[in-house]
């Protein structure tokens, strides 16, 4: 039965019985954002096929520090895995989270709100895609943007001001709240007054989104503080783009809608179409001008192969006729590896670890039932980036490029390009490039099994036992070496492909990411944060960290991923990329990639804002091709 107060979310009789324009496949982050943006044309009609269920208004959702919550919890995630990391010493497939529903993974991602720096994006752009330069992404940053200033709210929520910030790099009109948090976590301002102690560039930048992110800060987050309704909720691609759209008589959503594959024209490569499941039976739907494919890093490429378009090999191994040659499918896979120490609290100091007493959580949930503020109306608070070249020799930083430039050296299409690799190592040398993220996270976490998703969030057992709080600093590598790949092995749609991020497969990787956690436990030693803490809990005294080759050994039994898969239809030159500038897909007609998966080179930083910027200009892409 279909919602009356939300008609756009139609039957499946309803769906058929429309003519589309475009078919977006996925209602995910990018999604939502094509369909917005093309029925903004009343003229034209635009169908969305969402695999997943609505969960509109779902409280585990709207709730911002409920997150974990949804963490291969399979209502809201697809709880895919990889296949055994060659890097890692963890012989165990890893659990990778991907958004199951409308809205996509920015409907249980952590809503921390970062943009990388210029050279990120400048980077993609050399990489044979002009247009995509910080400088041209910026308006789209700006378009999907809708900041809170924190002097409107401070004062109300009795917080102190102590971020910094120049709103001329903001958007204040656009459908995704951005603001900071009103409750943070009490250790967060010694930490970011910490790690300025260690040297001019690891105190807080102007404006961590302007293009240049290094320093320690608080962060902002995609949640609603403007006052309205929506007052302390997450904001996501569903409450942005969708619902302010929903009565749009020319946008249709079809939800629990799995698209199986493309249907391409007999005599020439060009889609017509595609075929999906719902409710047990298939159905065709047909498209008069393209199909866009926004179904994610791991089912964008799929349904391509699927479709019979990717590498041959891999195609005539799943038993799947290839129709159109391209072997840059589901190649380029990138990811952020991360990995942490877990620091004890004194005694007296909170963390969110007090909300596992049932008379302090149901206090939370009143506070936030009756203000929208509390400590569940927080997400990520607090994030520091760091370059290489500030925690560097010279001559370190020659040994790591000289390792990076030598795995160049008969490499084959597996892998991250030269041109890409060639970036990197310049950019390492870069006093602006933010190539470790430090992530402070407000729990204690439990970092024993890295494979486990559910058991990271399930508490440090050791601090519990005694009652303790904590929480952990994460080292994350934000432009790592190593890329790997997705594919099928089945020609079966319901079978998860084969997901291979390739994580620490470049032992450079595994280096950096050790030298961020140096960076952490130096955070950790100084004043004034080591005054409110016992001591690391996690890894425990038995193990090696007093060297960076034992940090590295730890790194390789412990490391896990931050979320952030990009990359495995990424846009480039043909025979680089698998779609081109316009993200158009390389040898066919008629279907495009507009998510994540087209993004050429991982971002430092959380990449939720450079997947709108990307869908943004994506649909200007295509309202300018299609004259619309």
């Amino acid at each position: 039965m279909t919602d009356p107060n939300l008609p756009a979310l139609c039957s499946l009789e309803d769906f058929l019985k429309h003519e589309y324009d475009f078919i977006v496949v996925g209602g995910g982050t990018a999604g939502l954002v094509v369909a917005a943006r093309l029925t903004e044309n009343p003229n034209i009609s635009v169908g969305v096929l969402e695999a997943g269920p609505a969960h509109i208004n779902d409280p585990l959702i709207m709730t911002p520090a409920l997150y974990s919550m949804t963490i291969m919890n399979p209502e809201y995630d697809w709880g895919h895995k990889t296949v055994v990391q060659r890097g890692l010493k963890n012989k165990k497939p890893l659990d990778q989270s991907r958004g199951k529903g409308l809205g996509g993974s920015s409907g249980i991602n952590y809503q921390m709100y970062n943009r990388g720096h210029i050279s990120d994006y400048d980077a993609w752009a050399a990489l044979g895609n002009p247009g995509w330069d910080f400088k041209s992404l910026l308006p789209y940053f700006k378009k999907h943007e809708n900041f809170s200033d924190p002097s409107l709210y401070a004062s109300k929520n009795n917080i102190p001001l102590e971020t910094t910030y120049d709103p001329s790099f903001h958007g204040t009109t656009g459908p995704i709240h951005t603001s900071f948090s009103t409750w943070r976590l009490p250790q967060e301002k010694e930490w970011i007054e910490a790690s300025a102690k260690l040297g001019k560039r690891f105190g807080s930048p102007k404006d961590g989104w302007s293009g240049d992110h290094i320093g320690t800060f608080h962060s902002l987050s995609s949640i609603d503080r403007s006052g309205g309704p929506g007052e302390g909720t997450r904001s996501y691609s569903v409450t942005g783009y969708l619902l302010p759209n929903v009565q749009r008589p020319n946008l249709h959503v079809l939800t629990e809608a799995l698209v199986t594959k493309l249907v391409l024209e007999k005599d020439k490569p060009a889609v017509t179409g595609l075929e999906f499941e719902h409710g047990g039976k298939k159905h065709v739907v047909n498209v008069k001008k393209e199909v866009v494919l926004s179904a994610g890093v791991y089912k964008t490429p799929q349904i391509l192969e699927l479709s019979g378009i990717g590498n041959p090999d891999v195609l005539k191994k799943a038993g799947v006729e290839c129709l159109v040659a391209n072997p840059r499918v589901g190649e380029n896979l990138q990811d952020h590896p991360a990995t942490g120490i877990g620091l004890e609290l004194i005694d007296g100091q909170k963390s969110l670890d007090m909300l596992q007493d049932p008379a302090t959580l149901e206090a939370a949930q009143k506070e936030y039932m009756a203000t929208r503020t509390g400590p569940l109306s927080s997400g990520g608070s607090a994030t520091s980036f760091i370059a290489l070249a500030d925690i560097c020799s010279k001559d370190e930083i020659s040994s790591i490029q000289k390792r990076i430039l030598d795995s160049i050296k008969g490499q084959g299409q597996e892998g991250l390009l030269p041109s890409a690799k060639k970036l990197i190592a310049e950019d390492y040398a870069s006093h602006d490039d933010g190539s470790i993220q430090i992530v402070l996270l407000p729990a204690a976490l439990n970092l024993s099994d890295v494979s486990s998703q559910k058991s990271f969030f399930a508490g440090d057992l050791n601090v519990k036992a005694h009652g303790g709080q904590g929480f952990a600093l994460a080292s994350c590598l934000a432009r790592p070496v190593s890329a790997g790949s997705v594919h099928i092995s089945s020609s079966d749609p319901n079978q998860d492909p084969d997901i291979d991020p390739a994580y620490l497969l470049e032992d450079v990787d595994a280096e950096i990411l050790a030298r961020g956690l140096q960076i952490a436990m130096k955070m950790a030693e100084t004043s004034p944060l080591k005054e409110l803490l016992k001591g690391r809990y996690w890894p425990g005294p038995e193990v090696d960290i007093g060297t960076l080759e034992g940090l590295v050994e730890y790194v390789k039994g412990h490391t896990t991923t931050e979320y952030h898969p990009m990359s495995s239809c990424s846009m480039g030159k043909q025979g680089e990329g698998a779609v081109d500038g316009r993200l158009r897909v390389w040898g066919v007609k008629g279907v495009r990639v507009v998510d994540a998966s087209a993004i050429p080179l991982q971002v430092s930083g959380n990449i939720q804002s450079a997947v709108y910027a990307l869908a943004e200009k994506g649909c200007d892409l295509i309202k300018e091709d299609w004259g619309v």
